[in-house]
């Protein structure tokens, strides 16, 4: 890794959510790039066991003992859901004066971001781009960092081709023809049609491309809150508009039938 390189991922600051909810396990951090203390105070989260946004209350204490000395500077964490105390979070970390690294948790990042995705997208999300969104923090969390950023780049793969086949008929364009274009162009052509964070973020296509095929894993991993983020935006975003859509179509239809009987009067 070049120096340049190691400077910039020094200056990447994560918090202590990122640490216990993003992180995966094994990932090096440095002391300096921690924006808090790990091991006290509280951090906001999602509560997998309750199904409700929360705050835990953090409490960490030293695994050596008068026998067990060869584990020094090894924590056991807990963080304790501070509005149902039945919910614990218990954490394996390493942490000495130069680095940080979490080797062990329970419930794993995936059963816990897996939670939280389904109370929000199960019953509104493509099952399809669902799977991929899963697929991708499992990978994630194992330390597979490009696989992970393959099942992204499908979500996206996935909104451009279902909102090029709902709206072609309009747009008087051949599968074989639109399927040719770079996905900027068809990103670009599709403009009117796409949720407006997936225009501004054409380039998130990009940069998923290349860490699939180009970026190492430390990179892909480093990268992937971030990118995993704008797909969830743009996803957001979608619903938001296919939601209102359907409230407008229900208004509308409701609004011509109190015509039809005010003016038959």
């Amino acid at each position: 890794m070049s120096e340049e390189k190691e400077q910039q991922e020094e200056l990447k600051m994560i918090s202590k959510h990122d640490f216990y909810f993003e992180t995966p396990l094994y990932d090096f951090i440095k002391k300096e790039q921690l924006e808090e203390d790990i091991h006290e105070g509280d951090v906001d989260a999602y509560s997998a066991t309750n199904g409700i946004d929360t705050t835990y209350k953090i409490n960490s204490r030293l695994v050596n003992g008068q026998y067990e000395s060869s584990f020094d500077n090894f924590y056991k964490i807990t963080l304790t859901c501070k509005r149902k105390g039945s919910d614990v979070l218990r954490f394996f970390v390493y942490d000495n004066d130069d680095i940080v690294v979490k080797i062990g948790q329970f419930p794993s990042i995936a059963d816990i971001q897996f939670a939280e995705l389904g109370k929000k997208y199960d019953k509104v999300l493509p099952k399809q781009d669902m799977h991929d969104l899963k697929k991708a923090i499992g990978l994630m969390a194992h330390g597979a960092g490009a696989g992970s950023l393959v099942y992204l780049r499908r979500i996206f793969e996935n909104i451009i081709w279902n909102t090029y086949t709902e709206h072609k008929d309009k747009l008087g364009f051949s599968d074989e023809d639109f399927l040719k274009k770079r996905m900027d162009e068809k990103v670009d052509f599709l403009k009117n049609h796409l949720p407006s964070q997936m225009v501004e973020m054409r380039a998130v296509y990009g940069i998923l491309s290349k860490g699939v095929h180009e970026l190492g894993e430390e990179e892909c991993l480093a990268y992937f809150p971030a990118l995993k983020l704008s797909i969830i935006l743009i996803l957001d975003q979608k619903i938001e508009e296919e939601v209102k859509n359907k409230k407008e179509s229900l208004v509308k239809k409701a609004i011509a039938d109190i015509a039809l009987k005010v003016n038959g009067k």
